[in-house]
């Protein structure tokens, strides 16, 4: 009998409130794991969107805090990214600038692998931002990352990357079965790319690839409430040979549960996003060592007071069969059909 792993993404609607994060990444994993989920994924950015410099003072707390929420829930957990003022030798980054990284746990809590985002956003959108250049913040990795795990290899990646099939391909030459892109894609490159872009890696490398990322509205600057910038959403799981999978999504606010197999909904218990410490242990924890976020500041002073209240997580599962992504590997041969391309080339 096929024996299959499940997996889960958890998409969040992240701002600069770093404790507000925590209970929505805290909340979803606990989701996660209470129905038996071995990998949890989050997207990029998913401690706090925007204000990375700030971010980046906590890049060590929010590691442990990590490692402890994987120890805490028993579960493999792709931490999205975090912006961290150092490279993996320990050596700062240079010009003041931070590295994109994303950091993989096992259920122990120890750390498996650090991947820092080779290609970094530059581009003109349509869109409230319009001029995208994380170049003036990070700095570029230059490692190519799999990890090991009980279910298979993981690949990384983080959002910009998966435009570029050459990354995917290495990552498989390098052993593996599963790509990870944690991503913020903006709600115009999403529409128009994400679905297509995560396809083509997918079928590219013969790897499933899971696509986490931020939806909604995000307030950057919290002394402009009114200026956003948004995400697209729409995490997904692509298998090997191109096909979208989704066994079950769980919207967090209310615990509503969407079955997949025959559109049915029940509801456990309703969940208050807004006023859950008491329910979620590491996040309590956190809010002792978190200052009083500017969210909450303006908050205090602002006549609608759901001004930065964001939107709960959705949990979104799906199932990933070993046995038959090594069924289409052998079927069609890519890596030797790439070798007899580069040969020819060559001629």
């Amino acid at each position: 009998m096929t024996k299959l792993t499940k997996f889960a993404i958890v998409e969040l609607n992240s701002q600069t409130d770093i404790l507000a994060n925590l209970q929505s990444i805290e909340l979803g994993i606990k989701i996660a794991s209470e129905r038996g989920t071995c990998m949890v994924i989050l997207p990029e950015n998913a401690f706090c969107f925007g204000k990375q410099g700030f971010a980046s003072q906590y890049f060590d707390a929010l590691k442990t805090w990590s490692a402890q929420a994987a120890r805490h829930y028993g579960v493999y957990l792709l931490a999205g990214t975090l912006p961290c003022p150092y490279r993996p030798d320990g050596t700062p980054v240079a010009d003041g600038k931070l590295r994109q990284s994303s950091l993989f746990f096992d259920p122990a809590g120890d750390c498996l692998a650090r991947y820092d985002k080779i290609h970094l956003f530059k581009a003109t959108v349509n869109d409230s931002t319009g001029n995208y250049d994380e170049g003036r913040t990070f700095e570029a990795g230059n490692a190519l990352i799999v990890a090991d795990t009980e279910f298979g290899k993981v690949g990384m990646m983080v959002c910009f990357d998966i435009r570029f099939p050459t990354l995917a391909v290495k990552l498989r030459e390098l052993g593996a079965d599963i790509l990870t892109a944690p991503s913020a894609f903006t709600y115009q490159t999403g529409k128009a790319h994400w679905h297509a872009l995560l396809t083509a890696r997918a079928l590219d490398s013969q790897c499933m690839v899971i696509g986490a990322g931020q939806t909604g509205d995000h307030v950057v600057n919290p002394s402009e409430p009114g200026k956003v910038r948004s995400t697209w959403g729409h995490s997904e799981f692509i298998t090997s040979d191109g096909e979208s999978v989704l066994t079950q999504k769980i919207n967090a606010a209310s615990y509503a549960v969407t079955d997949a197999a025959n559109d049915a909904v029940t509801r456990d218990f309703d969940f208050d996003i807004t006023n859950n410490l008491a329910h979620l242990p590491l996040s309590a924890k956190a809010a002792s060592w978190l200052p009083k976020s500017d969210n909450r500041q303006q908050l205090d002073q602002t006549a609608d007071k759901t001004t930065f209240y964001q939107q709960a997580p959705s949990v979104i599962f799906a199932d990933f069969d070993a046995d038959a992504q090594q069924i289409t590997r052998q079927n069609i041969a890519l890596l030797e059909c790439q070798k007899l391309s580069i040969m020819a080339n060559n001629i």
